[in-house]
């Protein structure tokens, strides 16, 4: 019973220290700052650091026009929420456009780590990821890899 005592009065004392360490955070649209993904797909870090090992991390991603992403996967579970138009995903290690299914405004999905998988995004989509850093896009074809087409 003592040691229970002791235990809960030690985390009550450190509670203020670990509310310290976590400060609340918002970000709006404007604040947001795009980068090119791949051709045609722009990302912006909304909280935590998607290269970051370990660390917690939200982007989003946006296009302008309709963008096919090749079959990819990533070493962490991905979380994607659709926030405006429409995200088609499917899995496999090959582009399969009649195995899309279609995720509008509001839909969520769950991808687990090292599931190869492929979508296609509507034009003037957004969507958002969270999850695990580090986000790493590992394409099932190299040759899909828009950094290897740079380095040529």
């Amino acid at each position: 019973m003592r040691i229970g005592a002791s235990l809960l009065a030690v985390a009550t004392l450190l509670m203020p220290v670990f509310a310290l360490a976590q400060s609340h955070a918002i970000v709006t649209p404007d604040q947001l700052i795009w980068k090119t993904l791949i051709p045609g797909v722009e990302v912006a870090v909304v909280s935590g650091d998607p290269d970051k090992k370990g660390g917690l991390y939200v982007i989003r991603i946006r296009t302008k026009d309709e963008v096919r992403v090749p079959p990819h996967w990533h070493p962490t579970d991905e979380h994607v929420t659709v926030l405006a138009g429409s995200f088609s995903m499917g899995h496999g290690v090959t582009y399969d456009a009649s195995g899309l299914t279609e995720l509008k405004p509001g839909a969520h999905s769950l991808v687990p780590a090292r599931l190869p998988h492929f979508g296609r995004h509507s034009a003037g989509n957004v969507i958002e990821v969270y999850g695990e850093a580090p986000f790493v896009v590992n394409f099932v074809n190299p040759e899909d890899d828009p950094k290897r087409a740079k380095n040529k």
